[in-house]
């Protein structure tokens, strides 16, 4: 017997990234290259048959193509709630649109989902358009997003797929791909873990010993993560907010840079405002974290 199961993806970028142009190559196998705006937000179905462990599932992918232009947040976060995955899109022809992926949009579905926990792929766009520069920029972009944001999610699915992909729409190079991949991702999600999180609980629960002054960056960022749960209270949404912040500020724990570390900072005591804390001992806490990442000798 055949399970059928339902999800929502969303697909985000800017204007005239191609969003539309993938839908209808996927969708459809059509492709056109009159440029239409999308208004408001578009909703597509694509049926995508899986074997997972076994069972035959028929996959149907509602794929909402979303307003691309930045400014209307508002609309763009109400429509994301209840997404079970994100495709995220920048144009490797416009430098700007890929920064803007870290830079805008996963910032902003981090904000309106409250959680990493969610599948994400990543595509670089009108490929055929692009010259070697472009490419190896875009190739560096997405090898970061991947590190950060997939959760090792590729060793759960097929060897042909990925979490990120050069796409074009006219061609419909790695199109097909980008949706299987989706459609696989949302069924193996579940199995990846994350060792940032567990490094993350370890540093919460076990506490930190007295090691004397902090000079290294790794030890400054792990001095902040375990004082902001202190500061928190809550240990388990503390761990959740550092490691969804972290990725935010795209922070690499393994090699944090000081200037990330700063944005990290931020964020954290937003959140900490957020809870009502009294303004006064946050004011000293962000001092004490700043002077700590100014000290840093490494």
């Amino acid at each position: 017997m055949v399970k059928k199961t339902l999800k929502k993806v969303v697909l985000l970028g800017e204007s005239a990234v191609g969003k539309t142009s993938l839908i209808k190559r996927f969708v459809h196998d059509e492709f056109a290259d009159d440029y239409i705006s999308t208004i408001g937000t578009k909703v597509s179905k694509k049926v995508i048959n899986l074997n997972v462990d076994g069972q035959e599932t028929e996959v149907n992918l509602m794929i909402w193509d979303m307003l691309g232009r930045e400014g209307y947040m508002s609309t763009q976060a109400r429509q994301i709630v209840g997404a079970q995955g994100v495709i995220i899109v920048g144009d490797v022809t416009r430098p700007e649109t890929m920064a803007n992926l870290e830079k805008y949009w996963i910032p902003m579905v981090l904000r309106t989902v409250g959680t990493v926990k969610l599948p994400f792929i990543f595509l670089g766009n009108k490929v055929d358009l692009a010259d070697e520069d472009a490419l190896v920029n875009t190739l560096d972009i997405m090898s970061e997003l991947e590190e950060r944001y997939n959760y090792g999610m590729k060793q759960h699915i097929p060897e042909h797929l990925n979490t990120w992909f050069l796409t074009s729409a006219k061609t419909g190079e790695k199109v097909e791909e980008t949706f299987e991949s989706m459609a696989n991702l949302l069924f193996y999600f579940d199995r990846a873990e994350d060792p940032f999180y567990t490094r993350i609980q370890d540093i919460i629960i076990k506490g930190l010993a007295d090691i004397g002054p902090r000079t290294t960056t790794i030890e400054v960022f792990d001095q902040i993560m375990f004082e902001f749960s202190e500061a928190f209270g809550n240990m388990q949404t503390a761990g959740n907010i550092i490691r969804e912040e972290a990725a935010r500020s795209g922070l690499d724990h393994n090699n944090p840079k000081k200037e990330k570390v700063r944005a990290l900072v931020d964020y954290l005591i937003d959140a900490l405002l957020e809870e009502q804390m009294d303004e006064e001992i946050l004011k000293e806490l962000k001092s004490r974290w700043l002077e700590a990442i100014d000290n840093i000798q490494d």
